[in-house]
């Protein structure tokens, strides 16, 4: 399997001159091909602290997933 994550959130801002505040959510196919995973990283740096990092992960089955968007998605028409 390819490491490869897919980015759908990526956010940076300086909450103060010496502080910068980041965020960022990723979703990839685990290495056993039948789940993704779900990744949320935070970070705060400031200058005189340092910085503070949080990683979480978050698991499902793929068949799970695509059974609860068929079950609560929008059914749309696509060109081919």
């Amino acid at each position: 399997m390819s490491d490869q994550a897919l980015t759908l959130r990526r956010r940076m801002r300086t909450p103060a001159p010496d502080a910068l505040h980041c965020r960022e959510v990723e979703l990839r196919l685990a290495e056993d091909g039948s789940h993704v995973v779900l990744s949320r990283y935070v970070e705060l740096y400031r200058h005189e602290q340092g910085s503070q990092q949080t990683i979480h992960h978050h698991r499902v089955s793929l068949a799970h997933m695509i059974r609860w968007m068929v079950d609560h998605g929008e059914q749309i028409a696509m060109d081919s």
